[in-house]
C-alpha cells in the first residue's frame, strides 16, 4: 500500500565501522497515472448496481428513461437441471437433508 502513495525501498550500506558508505533507491513502481486508473477502477467496483447489472446512477438517471430495452429471456439449462434435481432430493429426503449440501452441475 504504500507504494501506491511514491514509497520505495531503499537500500543503506554501512562500512565495519558502522560509517554510512552508500545509499540507494529504487524507482517507484507505480506512476501516478496508474494509481489513478486502479483507484478509479476500484470506484467502479464498488459502485452500486442493480439486478440487472448497470449503475444505478445511470438506470435512474431520467436523461436514460427510454434507453433501456429488454430482449427476450434466455434459459440457464444448467441451473434448471439443478433446481430440478434439488426438488427430487427434497421430495425424497425432506427439507433437512438438503441443510449444509453442496451442489454441482456437471456437463455430460
Amino acid at each position: 500500500m504504500r507504494e501506491l502513495h511514491g514509497w520505495t525501498p531503499k537500500t543503506i550500506t554501512l562500512g565495519p565501522d558502522g560509517q554510512l558508505l552508500s545509499v540507494s533507491a529504487t524507482q517507484s513502481r507505480f506512476t501516478p497515472r496508474e494509481v489513478a486508473l486502479l483507484l478509479a477502477s476500484r470506484r467502479a467496483e464498488h459502485a452500486p448496481r442493480g439486478s440487472h447489472g448497470f449503475l444505478l446512477s445511470e438506470a435512474t438517471d431520467p436523461a436514460n428513461k427510454d434507453a433501456f430495452s429488454v430482449p427476450l429471456p434466455l434459459t440457464d439449462f444448467a441451473e434448471k437441471a439443478l433446481v430440478r434435481e434439488r426438488k427430487k432430493y427434497r421430495d425424497r429426503w425432506g427439507d433437512d437433508a438438503l441443510e449444509a449440501t453442496l451442489w454441482r452441475v456437471e456437463k455430460r
